[in-house]
């Protein structure tokens, strides 16, 4: 899928200033909670656990090349390292919460994010999209998730769609209810790869996921798929 990028700029020190606005947001609990990233929900661990470390490196890069007195070739290959890793979380981040309903424009706003703009396009009925999942193993504690249109057989996401939600969960009992499942991200491109922890090695997850559109309205969910973590 073509990711709309004009938001972020190609300087370096406004890129940071942006970043630097939306985690002084996200550093409120008040703010994390309302737009639903909260720590003890899914969004919030994810953001938690995968997006503050990466932040914390870039930013710790970053401040040490925007200073003349380290600024060496160096320092500036570690923040491109740093930019590589962060930025595609932080566009995912920023796709998440603008397709939320949770999210009003002027909580974008305080994140530094552009307004929604309403209006003027075709309604694509998200409810009759249906998707199809398929999960397979890529290496040690590691799944591939893929998922395509069941209709288009397709897995290019449509426009119109922000992503996929794909949900999972470990148990020892069968889940037979997708809405049961506890753990779930939005996935903007196929396959996604979800890593676990190695003491689940050998556990049973199953998955289920839904399209996403960009009024954050949640399309049918897929079958279950069950898969072991290798």
């Amino acid at each position: 899928m073509a990711v709309n990028r004009h938001w972020f700029p190609y300087s370096r020190d406004a890129r940071y200033g942006i970043v630097s606005k939306t985690a002084a947001f996200m550093n409120v609990a008040d703010n994390r909670s309302l737009i639903g990233f909260g720590a003890d929900t899914p969004s919030g661990e994810w953001y938690d656990s995968v997006c503050v470390p990466a932040l914390d490196v870039y930013s710790t890069t970053y401040r040490t090349w925007s200073s003349l007195a380290t600024r060496t070739p160096l320092a500036l290959d570690n923040l491109k390292d740093a930019e590589r890793v962060y930025f595609p979380l932080y566009r995912q981040f920023h796709a998440t919460v603008k397709a939320s309903a949770l999210v009003s424009n002027s909580s974008l706003e305080a994140m530094g994010f552009p307004p929604r703009h309403e209006g003027g396009g075709q309604r694509h009925p998200v409810n009759r999209t249906f998707i199809d999942l398929s999960v397979r193993p890529i290496g040690y504690v590691a799944l591939s998730v893929a998922f395509e249109n069941r209709d288009t057989g397709s897995s290019v996401i449509p426009y119109y769609l922000t992503g996929a939600v794909v949900s999972h969960s470990v148990s020892t009992t069968p889940v037979t209810d997708p809405n049961h499942l506890t753990h779930s991200r939005l996935a903007t491109r196929s396959p996604m790869r979800i890593f676990f922890e190695p003491e689940l090695r050998g556990a049973t997850v199953y998955f289920a996921a839904r399209w996403q559109n960009r009024r954050g309205e949640l399309g049918p969910w897929s079958d279950i798929s069950v898969a072991i973590i290798p």
